[in-house]
This record gives C-alpha cells, sequence and structure tokens, in this order.
C-alpha cells in the first residue's frame, strides 16, 4: 500500500531516465519538476523504517527509471497521492492574522485599481543482484557491487541511465556499503507516466535518513523538502539546524499561497546554516492529530493509529547546500508544537505593512 513516490527512509532517489525530469532524491541531470520532495518516514518497533517517497516525474513512461541506495535489502510496495496531499493539507501551517486596519484597505484598493489597469500588459560478474520483483506498475532489482565502476555499467547496460553527474554520487555511496534498489516501469501496452505511483520501502534500520546529496545532481534552487515521522514520540533533525521561524517577522503577502512572507522566512532562517536546517512546523500526539483533523485517508488514519507521535519537518535547499545527509532523531521532551499560528495579538498596522519595520533574522 505504498504506491507513488518510493524513498527509503535513510536513502537517496536516484532517478535514471532517458532524457526528462524525475522527482525522489536522486534524479538524473534534467532539473526534477516538483513543488517539493514529499517523504514519510515510520520509525518501526522491529528496528525497522519504512519509507514512503513521492516521485515527480516529466517524460516518457520507457525512459522512466528510479534508483536509491538502501542501506538493506528492502520489502518494496506502492501507495497513494492522496496519502501525501492530505497529510500535507492537514499539518501545513494556519496564519491567524491580527485585525485588518483601515490603511491596509485603502492600499488594498490601490493595488487591486493597479492591477486593472495593467492586467492586458504581461559489469555483471562484480554485480549481485540479491532480490527481484515487481510491486504496483513496477519492476524492481537490489543490486551491490564493491566495484561502482562496475555498478554504473551494470546499471546502464539494464536502462537505468546513470548520467556523469551521478557518478561520483554512486562512488560515495557504495563506499559507505550502501545497496541500490532500481525500478522501472513494467513494460505494458499502454503504460503511461499516469501509472507512476509513490514507493514504499521498509528496510533494517533506526534512524530515518534522506540521501539528499543524491538530489542535487538534479535539484532546482530553493527546493523544498517536506517531511513527516510517525514514531514514538516527536522527531528532529540528528544533524541539521532545527531552527524556530521568528512570527514577529511575518507579514501579509497577499500573492503568496500562504497569504504571509512564511517562504521568504523560512529561506532567510535557513540560509543562516548554510542551507542546512529543518524547521519544525508540526507536532502533535496522533490521538490529537485524530480529533482535530479527523483524516480520511486510510493509510494516513492506519499510521495515526499504529503510531503514537507524527512529526512534520520542511526546509529549503539549494543544490549546492545538499552535501550532508539529513537524518531524525528522538526528542521526547520537546513541547508540542501546533500548526495554528495565532497573530491575532500582532501590531496589525505593522502585519499589514502601514507602517515598515525592519526584518531581522538571526
Amino acid at each position: 500500500m505504498i504506491r507513488r513516490q518510493a524513498t527509503a527512509a535513510a536513502m537517496t532517489l536516484l532517478m535514471a531516465t532517458g532524457g526528462s525530469a524525475c522527482g525522489g532524491l536522486f534524479c538524473q541531470n534534467t532539473p526534477v519538476d516538483q513543488a517539493a520532495e514529499r517523504i514519510i518516514f515510520t520509525i518501526n518497533p522491529n528496528r525497522t523504517i519504512t519509507a514512503y517517497v513521492q516521485i515527480n516525474y516529466t517524460g516518457s513512461a520507457p525512459d522512466f527509471s528510479w534508483v536509491v541506495p538502501v542501506p538493506d535489502v528492502p520489502t518494496v510496495d506502492v501507495a497513494e497521492i492522496d496519502s501525501f496531499d492530505e497529510l500535507s493539507s492537514l499539518t501545513r501551517p494556519v496564519f491567524v492574522p491580527p485585525r485588518e486596519p483601515l490603511c491596509a484597505r485603502v492600499r488594498e484598493l490601490d493595488r487591486d485599481f493597479e492591477s486593472l489597469r495593467f492586467s492586458s500588459v504581461a559489469a555483471e560478474s562484480v554485480v549481485e543482484v540479491l532480490a527481484q520483483g515487481t510491486a504496483g506498475p513496477y519492476g524492481f532489482e537490489v543490486v551491490r557491487s564493491d566495484d561502482p565502476d562496475a555498478l554504473i555499467d551494470w546499471l546502464n547496460e539494464h536502462r537505468y541511465r546513470i548520467t556523469p553527474p551521478m557518478e561520483p554520487l554512486v562512488h560515495a555511496y557504495t563506499a559507505e556499503g550502501s545497496l541500490f534498489l532500481a525500478m522501472r516501469l513494467q513494460e505494458a501496452e499502454g503504460a503511461s507516466t499516469q501509472d507512476i505511483q509513490p514507493v514504499v520501502m521498509t528496510y533494517a534500520g533506526t534512524v530515518p535518513t534522506i540521501p539528499i546529496r543524491l538530489t542535487a545532481v538534479a535539484a532546482t534552487p530553493d527546493m523544498s523538502v517536506l517531511t513527516w515521522v510517525f514514531a514514538d514520540s516527536q522527531v528532529a533533525p540528528g544533524n541539521y539546524a532545527n531552527p524556530i521561524i521568528d512570527e514577529r517577522n511575518l507579514r501579509n503577502a497577499p500573492f503568496q499561497s500562504s497569504g504571509t512572507n512564511y517562504l521568504q522566512l523560512v529561506d532567510m532562517t535557513v540560509d543562516l546554516f548554510g542551507g542546512q536546517a529543518l524547521v519544525t512546523e508540526y507536532a502533535q500526539a496522533t490521538d490529537t492529530f485524530l480529533i482535530d483533523s479527523q483524516p480520511g485517508d486510510p493509510l494516513v488514519v492506519h499510521l495515526a493509529r499504529k503510531y503514537d507521535y507524527v512529526t512534520r519537518l520542511f526546509g529549503r535547499m539549494s543544490p549546492g547546500e545538499m552535501s550532508l545527509d539529513p537524518t531524525f532523531v528522538p526528542v521526547p521532551d520537546r513541547p508540542n508544537v501546533s500548526n495554528v499560528r495565532d497573530l491575532s495579538r500582532m501590531n496589525p498596522r505593522v502585519y499589514w505593512g502601514c507602517t515598515e519595520k525592519p526584518i531581522r533574522i538571526g
């Protein structure tokens, strides 16, 4: 029941294809067409990790392939994209602004007038195949080799295209002892990229890790990374900063999806840490999540009932900042984090832009 984006809880995506874009942790050299990398991890009591990864791909079905480093031979399944959409919607930050002063309404009228005025302008012997099978629309193989060049040759020969920018990363993960899960759409009449589903992987481990280094090959500037972890307690980045956004700097921004300058503040904050920072946007016991959010998606309901706690973490990174794979560790003593940001007591003239007040980060 895991389907559309494949990721492993401590791995990276290498997506190799004949020439389009893929979203996941590691793609070919064409930039990924994606608003965000979305990954769901579960930390399981039997010392395994399950990773649900959403794959975004533009291109032809025969050219699609996906390769991700894994620490162990995983079990592989598929999931529904609807699970990611609902979880994202129910845990996203919600902003309650202060009352709108008269000065802001005058500015809105001026802006509306201006918009109306200008709207018309516009190597087989050294490569071991440890497992193979099918999952949903995919055929997959799990391979390993002590010789990264032989592994690259094998992947290319089997139509998992590894481009030159990917090769140093294959070398790095091979030296660390990683196996590789390689997936392709099964050849079938009428097969299309609409068949691509999120991928679910379960493997031995206790620390979820995003193999972000491989993502740098095809990532776009300021790429969003959105991660949920279901576990016994709240989690936080183990090797990244975990800053708090200063809500005093929030301002009205009507043309942004959140209605605020929140994304700008995230960018400014994580830039203080060279991009290697993740913000905790939501952290609650799943009992509270079930009562307050009332999810309806079967997978989301199942995860909320099975695990005690869910944490949502968000960051924005550019390719040059993806030099360290983020890990997630338990922080059971941390306070809960609501996704509702109550700004009602903030100075309305500052929030609505009637009075300029400089934003200071750090």
